[in-house]
């Protein structure tokens, strides 16, 4: 019961992290916009644009997590 419990929180955070960070790259390649935070000059507009889209998806990622398993746990009637 326990391990169950620890592999869905698990994935709480992996499927949000996976479209996040899937969604940012084909995001920033429609886009065109290149970012590398170690390997350029430091440039905050860059820096919160990418931490922006990550995060924007990332809280839509888990929200749809949630609607996910909160509609397993729903009763079929």
């Amino acid at each position: 019961m326990d391990n169950n419990k620890s592999s869905k929180s698990a994935l709480n955070i992996f499927i949000p992290f996976l479209v996040a960070y899937l969604g940012s790259k084909g995001i920033f390649y429609y886009f065109s916009f290149k970012h590398s935070l170690f390997s350029e000059e430091f440039d905050i507009q860059k820096t919160l644009i990418s931490f922006g889209v990550f995060l924007v998806l990332f809280c839509l990622g888990s929200i749809l997590v949630k609607h996910v398993i909160n509609n397993k746990k729903k009763p079929k009637q």
